[in-house]
């Protein structure tokens, strides 16, 4: 019997799982995910979605586990993946994605952290758990056999279907905790609540002018705050969601094909790497009309690449952090712009209030530098055990970014570099971000990652790692004179040094305070 109070509540409330329900109601024979991995092609409808994630809502509760329960979730992007998570949003339960690229240590302190009461795991990440004494529900998504761990199937064999209308959940209650990439400290739990991602699912797609039933394909990994608010927007508008559980650029190129795929996100690297298949252009790729590109600048010469390669697709930069649940801020393709180069982040999303700020909390003007700080309802609730870090984030009424940039004259964010990642040589400030831009235009470099070192003379000295393409010959003074046409004295690297691969976090971010540590005795 639904009282009074849960009456009222159910009428006011926003709760994410609820978007799944309209969903299976207004599109339900439509096909919301396609699954690809090694057993094939795999759908589900929205129907089905919906119903699976009911009966699992249903089957943990059988088990014991209450509202509010922290669920972890252990699993390539996949269809169980998504049918667990409703099942979080649906249940009241909190969903903790979790990094399976990371560390046994940093996944156990994850888990610890977020205090698991159960976890959801494929079958290559379940020995990940092991050796954590853990006093949760252990859920393997795999059918095979396991003592200890319960199917995915045997929780919902015999359960209902039917919506769950007895969970009363408030629209700042948390969805769910992602763990940020811990590139210069310990990951931090982020807390995200239902109105946030409520929010996100329906600017993000707005902003990128995704229609309803759009046709998307993620790559990314879904634990990733990015790669989830694509996959959760397109479910929003009824669309129609593609996964491929690793990067593959000749199967990409043929989902691209098969499922006439409307918008992908892919880190530069990987774009890089698509348009150098040599077969590419057997495929049709005239649906895709918008890709989205994060967490690195990508240089003109590539972005012209892309721009001919995709004749009609737009290329948009997306930006945001774990904290104000992206995406936030879009650099549009060919977006008129102050400057002719830099890491242009562009222009807020719709419900989102972007501003430069200084020391003391106020706004400084247009062309200014300082602090990139965003106000609005996408803001994370706090960080999870955290009420310092959470309180400084959240000084001035805004949330601040620990990033420094500058608004342009033309109202376009430029960002400049991390705080941290700002150098110091020879009394001037070098942004990293600007250095890397410059590298990236070198002949066959294909990433790079700049950073200082300790430097009797400069304080700190730039350098400047690069990864070059397959069978590229390696000429470091060539790439310093290519640098000395482009950069100030200071600014250009004291070394440049050749990685063949870099320390990287799993969304593909260069762990720099890594590279830092390895290379801090360079000029000793």
């Amino acid at each position: 019997m639904i009282t009074q109070s849960l009456a009222q509540n159910l009428v006011e409330r926003v709760a994410f799982g609820d978007t799944l329900r309209r969903r299976a109601r207004d599109s339900g024979a439509s096909t919301a995910i396609i699954g690809y991995n090694e057993q094939g092609r795999h759908s589900i409808t929205y129907a089905e979605l919906n119903q699976q994630a009911n009966k699992l809502v249903r089957g943990l509760r059988q088990e014991g586990l209450e509202q509010g329960d922290s669920i972890a979730l252990l699993a390539t992007n996949s269809i169980e993946f998504f049918i667990a998570l409703f099942a979080c949003y649906k249940g009241g339960f909190v969903a903790v994605p979790i990094n399976f690229l990371q560390n046994i240590t940093d996944i156990h302190y994850n888990l610890e952290q977020a205090n698991t009461k159960a976890v959801i795991a494929e079958s290559r990440f379940m020995p990940l758990t092991l050796s954590r004494q853990l006093t949760s529900i252990k859920i393997r998504i795999s059918t095979n056999p396991c003592d200890e761990w319960i199917s995915l199937g045997q929780l919902m064999a015999s359960q209902s279907g039917q919506d769950i209308d007895d969970i009363i959940i408030n629209d700042r209650d948390t969805a769910h905790i992602l763990f940020s990439s811990g590139t210069t400290s310990k990951a931090k739990g982020i807390e995200t609540s239902h109105l946030a991602i409520t929010m996100t699912t329906l600017t993000t797609p707005i902003g990128f002018n995704f229609a309803l039933k759009h046709r998307h394909l993620a790559v990314l990994p879904t634990f990733h705050c990015a790669a989830l608010t694509f996959c959760l927007s397109t479910l929003h508008l009824g669309g129609t969601l593609s996964l491929i559980a690793a990067f593959e650029p000749q199967a990409i190129a043929k989902i691209l094909h098969s499922e006439h795929i409307q918008s992908t996100g892919l880190l530069p690297v990987m774009w890089k790497a698509l348009i150098a298949l040599p077969d590419l252009a057997s495929y049709d790729h005239s649906a895709l009309e918008t890709g989205i590109y994060a967490m690195a600048p990508m240089d003109n010469a590539t972005l012209d690449s892309l721009r001919s390669t995709f004749n009609g697709c737009k290329f948009h930069l997306g930006t945001g952090q774990s904290e104000f649940t992206p995406v936030t801020s879009i650099f549009y393709d060919r977006s008129d712009t102050q400057f002719s180069q830099g890491n242009y982040w562009g222009v807020p999303t719709l419900l989102t209030d972007q501003a430069i700020l200084d020391e003391q909390g106020n706004e400084v003007a247009h062309g200014q530098k300082g602090e990139i700080c965003w106000r609005g309802p996408q803001v994370m609730s706090r960080y999870l055990n955290n009420q310092n870090e959470s309180h400084q984030a959240s000084q001035f009424g805004w949330h601040h970014s620990g990033d420094l940039g500058l608004i342009d004259d033309k109202g376009q964010l430029l960002f400049i570099d991390r705080k941290k990642d700002i150098i110091k040589s020879g009394g001037e400030n070098v942004a990293s971000i600007k250095v890397e831009q410059v590298l990236l235009g070198a002949d066959n470099v294909v990433q790079v990652a700049v950073f200082g070192v300790p430097h009797e003379q400069w304080v700190e000295a730039v350098i400047g790692a690069v990864q070059l393409s397959p069978n590229a010959n390696f000429d470091e003074e060539t790439i310093i004179n290519h640098c000395k046409e482009q950069l100030a004295g200071f600014e250009v690297p004291k070394r440049i040094l050749k990685l063949a691969e870099f320390p990287l976090t799993a969304t593909g971010k260069v762990q720099k305070n890594e590279l830092r540590s390895q290379y801090s005795k360079l000029f000793d």
